[in-house]
């Protein structure tokens, strides 16, 4: 059949990876060391990327490092020779508040930006609109209404102009809640959606179609618990807009073995194909988890100490997240191995498809070490 031919002929063989760029430095820094939780998305052919955290002073968490929330705008560009710029926005460098792991979707008229973790908060209700002007050579922001509840860790998609905002982290604790939002009524204000099958967080949310229409995905994720061991999850589920319910898919997996995945990126291709980047498959996040729960229980301050000796041991010499991509077909409701990233897996971060590539800026490589890279994939197809 002439259409089969077609499909076979256009189907994803790898992905070449490569730095497209390095954020620069932030304003009174010499040195960037790289974001985690930014907000990121292309606006009229321009890559921007807002807020975010790292551990400003180079020290890790666990050797006393403070955590810095980040407010700076970075505006990257492609230039006639194919190479990418850093433009400098005329007046508006930052945000209004430092922020970050928001959650934010490109749209047809900017990239939506919704809660995040502030200096001051676990989660946020803000919701605003960000929008590059060519011509003015500006960040434009447009306010949306508030979420109805502080959110961070979250996820978000779009189909059209209709926004989807899926789980995340609620006053410290998963959330299974999820709300959308209508741009195109400029009354509207954030409705409650069917909830999740599992509240969790660090989640990815993704739109494609499921051979007849646009459908939202969510896949992976984890769920903290009173114990502090979290549950991660391997799981894929389908918010169907025609029927307003939720779907369980198949589980995430190279095809023969399913694997839990949190804290990932992804991005639709074609017509019926995702892509998941990277993630934390939680083996050594356990086994944190796990030190920190016996440090909190030692008998005494002896044992305390050789715990945490352990611990420190582990973070000092952490594999790194995972390099493994997979590709999932929503027609087919099957997963496969695609791949693995020649580079360390960049997690609590958001990968952002600009023209027919993917591109994902900085993000975590280890726990504590953000880097400042961003990220290019090409696609090839056999």
């Amino acid at each position: 059949m002439p259409g089969k031919a077609i499909a076979q002929k256009e189907s994803l063989n790898t992905i070449s990876w490569s730095v497209a760029a390095q954020l620069p430095a932030a304003a009174g820094m010499s040195k960037q060391l790289g974001l985690a939780g930014v907000f990121t998305g292309v606006s009229n052919n321009a890559l921007l990327i807002a807020g975010g955290s790292n551990f400003a002073d180079g020290a890790m968490p666990w050797q006393g490092g403070k955590k810095q929330h980040f407010d700076d705008i970075y505006v990257l560009a492609k230039n006639a020779a194919g190479r990418f710029d850093w433009l400098k926005p005329v007046k508006t460098f930052c945000l209004k508040q430092k922020t970050a792991y928001g959650a934010s979707t490109t749209v047809n008229d900017g990239v939506v930006c919704v809660g995040g973790e502030t200096e001051d908060a676990t989660g946020s209700e803000q919701a605003f609109m960000m929008r590059w002007d060519a011509v003015r050579q500006e960040v434009m922001f447009t306010n949306l209404p508030p979420v109805p509840v502080p959110l961070a860790n979250a996820c978000m998609t779009s189909i059209d102009q209709v926004i989807y905002l899926i789980g995340g982290e609620s006053e410290g604790k998963p959330t299974a809640q999820c709300f959308t939002l209508n741009l195109a009524d400029k009354n509207a204000l954030w409705q409650a959606l069917p909830p999740l099958p599992i509240a969790m967080s660090h989640s990815v949310a993704l739109t494609q179609s499921n051979g007849k229409y646009p459908c939202v995905y969510v896949i992976g994720g984890r769920s903290s618990t009173a114990s502090g061991i979290s549950t991660l999850h391997n799981s894929t589920f389908c918010y169907d807009p025609e029927y307003k319910k939720w779907i369980r898919l198949k589980n995430v997996g190279d095809g023969l073995h399913t694997t839990n995945i949190s804290a990932a990126t992804g991005v639709a291709r074609g017509t019926s194909d995702i892509i998941l980047i990277g993630g934390d498959k939680g083996d050594v996040f356990h086994r944190i988890e796990t030190y920190n729960s016996l440090i909190a229980h030692a008998q005494n301050n002896e044992e305390k100490q050789r715990i945490q000796r352990e611990k420190i041991e582990l973070l000092n010499h952490h594999p790194g997240f995972s390099k493994d991509v997979y590709i999932y077909n929503t027609v087919a409701n099957s997963w496969r191995k695609l791949g693995v990233l020649p580079f360390y897996g960049q997690v609590t971060t958001t990968a952002v498809k600009w023209g027919n590539e993917i591109f994902i800026p900085g993000g975590e490589i280890k726990p504590g070490t953000r880097t400042p890279a961003v990220t290019r994939g090409k696609f090839n197809t056999k």
